[in-house]
């Protein structure tokens, strides 16, 4: 009877711990979550449009992304199950791993780098393990734990980046692909993303048709798959490889069979149900292909008389009689002092995460960029007038600022030149690349050099050709980061990032100049890199 209350005690505080622990991890990564959410469905936000519509309304390329945390906790639940998991606590390399993981989780949430955010997550799960149940714990539960990697999405730069450089392939391969079958295809001069046929037909390769979605979740997939497979060792980590080329050419016989369908019978019908069909049915021939692969190295091992010896999976470690009280062992383990070292470490986390996430994102609202230009200028020999355009309230809410300038130069007899130059003291939101507003229109990007800028000598630019409605237009853009220009993305966020820790100038500003082509691009590159050069001087006097 004297050991009764103590018992209760006990249960009590391991209670205690364990809703801390999660409580606190919920609270650390809440805002990397939410942030997530936004882009695994980006039509979230808009609160006019019903559940199903939020959920399936716009382009994303991680939808999947819900699914990949339930489905790593059903393993980790099966494997802890029926593997057996000693309890051997890790406590000074799992206390290292945890701590570094969640200082890299409070600098992400400083920096706002989200999927870093993410990752680190990982980390933080990958050091409870070690602290609470040791290196064999993790030898069985690494795989549910590096599958959340699936989840996280990249940055948004990145993906405007893969976008361009797939969809371009894709129009290659569908192409390539048509002439081979005898179907007579060419490439859009205008959009070198459309593909047309005879008769009139066009078919463009969007961004979501070139094959991201179907990469990201097929590489999934493949991991799944590589991990149940009968391959061991370094020939399972050869089959998930493999998922890489089995998704790319997955969509290209998808993007085939689109072309074909539209030469046999009507576009209407390529870009209609048979699109959502055959990107249905994607799945169902990357699984034959994995399958294929599969039993095709089993068979050339046998050939070559290596056969391989196929175990059951978890051969050797599965649960014993003697293991029926692992729930409660492993339970346990988390209710003595590293326990509450590790509650003690999480809430910290949790508390600074919330200072830097939740309050009140200060929106630079200064005059700076709106002053910088005067309204006429001599370019070319010509004057220009300029006349101010505006931003939408939701632009305006991304990028944190207020502060820009949004300019259309003409004069009689010149096509217009639109200036815009978005500016912030201390957000580096404001600075993200012209390609993730642009999206689809995007069909061409090469960087150049703007040469003889007064007090700077060359500056570092980059050139997009966007089409918008079947004209082509340039569009050049630099950033100014303290008192550099580059137009590297990574550079001038990495500059801003270590400026704003040293207490030093952290604004930054992205300086964009647009015009259509016409019929002459010389003329049109020759615009923009005038503008530019012209602008850049009074930039440097208005913008600190």
């Amino acid at each position: 009877m004297s050991n009764a209350p103590q018992t209760t005690r006990q249960k009590r505080l391991l209670a205690a711990a364990w809703l801390l622990l999660l409580g606190g991890l919920v609270a650390a990564y809440a805002n990397t979550f939410a942030e997530m959410w936004i882009r695994w469905f980006p039509a979230w936000q808009r609160a006019n449009l019903g559940l199903y519509d939020r959920l399936v309304g716009s382009e994303s390329y991680y939808t999947h992304g819900p699914l990949v945390p339930i489905v790593s906790l059903i393993i980790s639940i099966l494997l802890l199950r029926h593997t057996r998991v000693p309890v051997k606590p890790g406590r000074v390399i799992g206390s290292v791993v945890l701590a570094g993981s969640l200082l890299i989780h409070m600098a992400a949430c400083f920096a706002r780098v989200n999927f870093i955010s993410g990752f680190s997550l990982i980390g933080a799960l990958a050091g409870l393990v070690l602290l609470f149940w040791g290196a064999t714990a993790l030898r069985r539960l690494w795989f549910p734990l590096a599958l959340l990697a699936f989840m996280i999405p990249l940055p948004e730069v990145m993906i405007a980046d893969l976008n361009l450089w797939l969809k371009m392939r894709a129009a290659d391969i569908g192409i390539g692909g048509a002439d081979l079958l005898g179907v007579v295809v060419e490439r859009s001069r205008d959009r070198p993303n459309e593909v047309l046929l005879q008769g009139d037909k066009t078919l463009v390769i969007a961004n979501v048709c070139n094959g991201l979605r179907t990469l990201v979740s097929l590489l999934g997939f493949g991991a799944i798959y590589a991990y149940v497979s009968k391959l061991r060792g370094l020939w399972r980590l050869g089959l998930f490889a493999m998922s890489l080329p089995v998704a790319i050419i997955s969509n290209s016989l998808r993007i085939i069979s689109l072309i074909l369908v539209a030469d046999l019978w009507d576009e209407k019908v390529a870009t209609g149900w048979y699109h959502d069909v055959s990107g249905l049915l994607i799945y169902g021939l990357a699984f034959s292909l994995m399958f294929g692969l599969e039993r095709l190295v089993l068979a050339l091992r046998t050939l070559v008389g290596k056969r391989a010896v196929i175990l059951p999976l978890f051969h050797g470690v599965l649960r014993g009689p003697e293991d029926d009280d692992q729930w409660t062992r492993l339970a346990r383990a988390v209710g003595g002092r590293a326990g509450w070292v590790a509650v003690v470490l999480v809430l910290v986390s949790a508390g600074a995460a919330w200072m830097v996430n939740w309050r009140a994102t200060p929106t630079w609202n200064q005059k700076m960029a709106g002053q910088s230009m005067p309204r006429t200028l001599v370019l070319d020999g010509h004057r220009l007038y300029g006349y101010d355009l505006s931003l939408d309230e939701k632009t305006l809410t991304i990028l944190e600022t207020t502060d820009y300038l949004y300019r259309r130069y003409e004069s009689a007899g010149t096509s217009p030149v639109d200036f815009c130059v978005i500016f912030s003291q201390d957000n580096r939101k404001g600075t993200h690349p012209p390609e993730v507003c642009l999206g689809e229109m995007v069909v061409g990007r090469s960087d150049l050099v703007v040469h003889d800028v007064a007090g700077r000598g060359d500056v570092p630019c980059r050139l997009l050709i966007a089409v918008s409605d079947r004209q082509r237009e340039y569009h050049l853009y630099v950033y100014k980061c303290g008192n550099e220009y580059t137009q590297s993305f990574w550079r001038q966020q990495f500059v801003i990032f270590v400026n704003g820790l040293l207490h030093r100038n952290a604004s930054g500003a992205l300086i964009r100049v647009s015009t259509p082509v016409g019929d002459n691009e010389e003329a049109a590159r020759r615009r923009c890199t005038m503008m530019l050069s012209t602008a850049i001087p009074y930039l440097d006097a208005a913008l600190p």
